[in-house]
C-alpha cells in the first residue's frame, strides 16, 4: 500500500465540515451506557466508546486487558487474513492495490482493520483452524484497531498517513454495521462521521496534483503514481457509497454532496488489478475509449439529461456505475420522501430519475457480463441497480416514515412489518414493473454457490425482494416465485424456500437477523 499526500489548499477551499449527526440521541445503542469517569477529549474526533462500554460484555472472547495491551497478530494471521481479504472484501471495498499490497509497511491500525473484516470468511490459523476461531479474531482485531484509531490525531505533518486511516474507519464502520450490528451500530456512526469529516478537511474530493504524473522518470515510478492516485480516488468513492448506504437504509441525511467530488469515475478494473507497469501500460494503450474521461458530476449530469447514447459514454468500471446508481437511487428517495412530508406526487421529479436508471441499465448489466465469471462476486454493480430499480417504483417505509433507527436490525424488522402491500402492488400494476429485478433476485438467491464473496449490503437487498415477492404470494399474483419453483399462494412452500438461502448466509450476523425475520412471517 503506498502513502497518499493531499493537496495542503483542500481544507480551505472545501471549508468546515457540518457533523450534523454528532451527538444526535438516536444514534445511541438502545441499551443504557455507563461510561467510565476517567478523563478523555471532548472532541468528537478523539472520542473512544472503548471507555468502560459495556459492549465489552457482549463478547466473552474478548479480555479488555488483550485489547488494551499492545498486541499484534502474528505473521501467519496476518498473512492468511489479508489473502483472505483480496479473495474476499476487497471487491466491494476496492481501494486497496492488491499487486503492490505490503502488510509490513502499512500503519497498525489499517491492518488491524483489514483482518477483522477478513476473518469473517475464515479460521484462525494459529488455533488448528477450530471452527469459530476467525469469529474470534476477528472481534480482537477489531477491538485493537479501534484503540489505536481513536489515538491517531493526524496534524499538518502527517498528512500522508490520513489516507490510511480514512480507508481504517471505512473499513471500522462497515464491520460495525453490517457485521457486528446491534449496539455496535452506534460506533460505526459516529465512525462514519469522523471518517467524513477526515475525509473533507483532508481534501480526499480533489484529485492529487498532475504535476506528479509528468515528473515520473520512467514506467514503473508513472505505474506507482497511478496507484497512489488511484487508491485516493477509490477511496473517496468508498466514502460516497458507504455515505449514501446509510442515507440508503437508515434514512440518516447523507453527509457528502456528489457535487464535492472533483475526480473522474474509477479506471477500468482490468488496468487497476495489472500485476506490472508493463502490463498496466498495455492494457491502456490497447483500451477502446469512446470519448475523454469525465468527472463524476458530469458523468451524474450525462444520465439525467439523456443528451445523447449512453452507449457513447465513457467507459468506466462497474464500481463507477454504482456510484451513480447510488446518486440516482438516492435522489428518488429524497423526492419520494419530499412527497410523504408534503402530500405531492412529484411526478416531474422522479420520472427523470426513473428513465436515467433505465438508461444505466445496458451499461451495468455490460458490466455484469464481464464480471459473471466471478459470480457472485460480480452481482454487486446489478444487485445495486436492481434494487434501485425497485425502489423508484415502492416507496421504502425507511424513507416515507421517518428514521427507522439506527442499526441493520430495525432496517430488516421495518421490511419484514412494513412491506408493501399486494392491493398497492397489484391496483398500481407495479408488481409486473418490478418483476424482473425481483426475479434476478430470487434467482441469485438460488444460485448453488456459496455465497462467501458477496457484499453483506446485497443480503438486504435480497431480503427486501424476497419480502415483496412473499406479499404477492399472499395475495395470489399469477407466479411472483415461479422462477425458483415455488407454486402460487403456497407462502409456506415460500418461506421454505427462503430460510435454505438465506439458511446459507447465517454464519454472518444479518443472516442470522434475517433467519429470526422470517419467524415472524
Amino acid at each position: 500500500m503506498l502513502a497518499t499526500s493531499f493537496s495542503s489548499q483542500a481544507s480551505m477551499l472545501l471549508g468546515p465540515t457540518a457533523s450534523q449527526l454528532a451527538g444526535v440521541n438516536f444514534l445511541e445503542p438502545s441499551c443504557n451506557l455507563n461510561m467510565s469517569t476517567s478523563p478523555f477529549g471532548m472532541s468528537l474526533l478523539n472520542f473512544s466508546l472503548d471507555q468502560g462500554s459495556p459492549e465489552r460484555l457482549l463478547y466473552g472472547s474478548i479480555d479488555l486487558s488483550q485489547v488494551q495491551n499492545d498486541w499484534l497478530p502474528s505473521a501467519t494471521q496476518t498473512a492468511q487474513g489479508c489473502q483472505l481479504y483480496f479473495k474476499h472484501v476487497s471487491h466491494f471495498l476496492p481501494f486497496l492495490h492488491q499487486p503492490t499490497f505490503d502488510a509490513t509497511s502499512i500503519p497498525s491500525h489499517l491492518l488491524l482493520s483489514i483482518l477483522c473484516i477478513a476473518y469473517q470468511y475464515g479460521v484462525d490459523p494459529d488455533r488448528s483452524d477450530q471452527q469459530g476461531s476467525g469469529v474470534s479474531l476477528s472481534e480482537r482485531c477489531y477491538h485493537r484497531a479501534r484503540d489505536l484509531v481513536s489515538g491517531d490525531d493526524n496534524g499538518p505533518d502527517e498528512s500522508t498517513r490520513t489516507l490510511s486511516l480514512i480507508q481504517s474507519l471505512i473499513l471500522l464502520e462497515v464491520y460495525a454495521m453490517m457485521y457486528l450490528c446491534g449496539n455496535h451500530s452506534a460506533y460505526g456512526l459516529k465512525t462514519h462521521t469522523r471518517m467524513i469529516s477526515l475525509a473533507r478537511s483532508s481534501g480526499l474530493s480533489i484529485p492529487l496534483p498532475s504535476e506528479l504524473t509528468s515528473k515520473t522518470p520512467c514506467l514503473n515510478s508513472l505505474w506507482r503514481t497511478f496507484i497512489e492516485a488511484e487508491s485516493h480516488k477509490r477511496t473517496l468513492f468508498a466514502a460516497h457509497q458507504i455515505d449514501t448506504l446509510w442515507y440508503q437504509f437508515l434514512s440518516i441525511p447523507r453527509q457528502f454532496s456528489h457535487l464535492e467530488i472533483k475526480h473522474e469515475l474509477p479506471c477500468p478494473q482490468e488496468q487497476w488489478a495489472a500485476p506490472s507497469a508493463a502490463e498496466w501500460a498495455h492494457k491502456r494503450l490497447v483500451a477502446v475509449v469512446p470519448g475523454p474521461p469525465v468527472q463524476y458530476p458530469d458523468a451524474v449530469r450525462l444520465f439525467l439529461s439523456l443528451a445523447s447514447d449512453p452507449s457513447s459514454f465513457p467507459s468506466f468500471d462497474p464500481y463507477g456505475a454504482i456510484n451513480i446508481t447510488q446518486f440516482l437511487a438516492s435522489s428518488a428517495q429524497e423526492t419520494s420522501g419530499w412527497s410523504a412530508m408534503t402530500g405531492m406526487i412529484s411526478t416531474e421529479r422522479l420520472e427523470p430519475l426513473r428513465k436515467s436508471l433505465e438508461a444505466l441499465g445496458p451499461v451495468v448489466q455490460s458490466a455484469e457480463e464481464l464480471e459473471h465469471v466471478n459470480w457472485p462476486c460480480g452481482a454487486l454493480c446489478e444487485a445495486t441497480w436492481r434494487s434501485a430499480m425497485i425502489d423508484v417504483r415502492i416507496w421504502s417505509p425507511s424513507h416515507t416514515c421517518g428514521m427507522v433507527g439506527g442499526t441493520m436490525d430495525a432496517v430488516l424488522q421495518q421490511t419484514t412489518y412494513l412491506a408493501p402491500s399486494c392491493e398497492f402492488l397489484c391496483e398500481s400494476n407495479t408488481a409486473q414493473v418490478i418483476k424482473p429485478h425481483i426475479n434476478w433476485f430470487l434467482t441469485y438467491l438460488d444460485s448453488p454457490l456459496v455465497p462467501d464473496s458477496e457484499a453483506p449490503w446485497i443480503m438486504l437487498y435480497a431480503f427486501k425482494a424476497f419480502v415483496i415477492a412473499w406479499q404477492l404470494i399472499k395475495g395470489s399474483t399469477l407466479g411472483p416465485m415461479q422462477v425458483v419453483g415455488v407454486e402460487d399462494g403456497d407462502t409456506n412452500g415460500a418461506l421454505e424456500w427462503a430460510r435454505g438461502v438465506f439458511g446459507r448466509r447465517q454464519r454472518w450476523q444479518l443472516g442470522k437477523i434475517i433467519m429470526t425475520c422470517l419467524d415472524t412471517l
